[in-house]
């Protein structure tokens, strides 16, 4: 891929997203530093296309031979097992950057760290499950003491009956979104028993 090409592309992507560069940043561009920080931040090589878009707007297109070799060293500098775990961990994707000769062990500990996020996830699932059924309780509660008063300052039977079904029914909602919210503590308290273990683990193995 040639600097001509490049700058094809850019002008072709230029109306596109948002500037991966300023324009201050690309006059003063090191090419080959920029690889390198890059492919540090686990971004693929086509990055450089983003960056090519941004700076087609002052006419600078990337030098891909820098570019390309700084991205190359960055990502030696990724590829490691402890890299590899902390994103995983953080529920980053993987772009796919590292050489052959390291992605095995850096996908062994990304996917150690995935199985924590993993917890993670289905530990804030059941906190937000807690929450918003304890929300719709209260909201019902309000609602009850709502239909109360007017019940008791109506004078129309219809409308009391009415109301007094509907209090009915939202009694029930709360009985059910109270077996829910019980059943969702259950559910967070085996999965942070689970967090602790593979937490141990993984402290055994040297992540941590």
């Amino acid at each position: 891929m040639n600097n001509k090409y490049i700058g094809i592309v850019c002008m072709l992507v230029l109306l596109s997203g948002c500037a991966t560069m300023s324009k201050e940043e690309c006059k003063q561009a090191d090419w080959y530093i920029k690889g390198v920080e890059d492919a540090t931040k686990g971004f693929p090589l086509d990055r450089v296309i983003e960056h090519g878009k941004a700076c087609a707007r002052i006419k600078i297109t990337p030098d891909m031979k820098e570019y390309r070799e700084g991205h190359a060293k960055g990502a030696r500098l990724y590829c490691v097992p402890e890299k590899g775990y902390s994103e995983g961990r953080d529920g980053a994707a993987y772009n796919g950057i590292c050489p052959v000769e390291l992605e095995p062990k850096f996908l062994r500990a990304y996917r150690d760290g995935q199985e924590l996020y993993r917890i993670q996830q289905n530990m804030n699932r059941m906190l937000n499950e807690i929450n918003g059924n304890n929300s719709q309780i209260d909201s019902y509660y309000n609602e009850i003491s709502r239909l109360k008063y007017e019940i008791v300052n109506s004078r129309d039977e219809n409308d009391r009956r009415y109301k007094m079904r509907r209090i009915d029914e939202l009694e029930q909602d709360i009985r059910n979104l109270s077996l829910n919210a019980d059943r969702a503590a259950r559910e967070l308290e085996l999965f942070k028993n689970d967090y602790r273990v593979v937490e141990d683990k993984h402290r055994r193995m040297g992540y941590l």
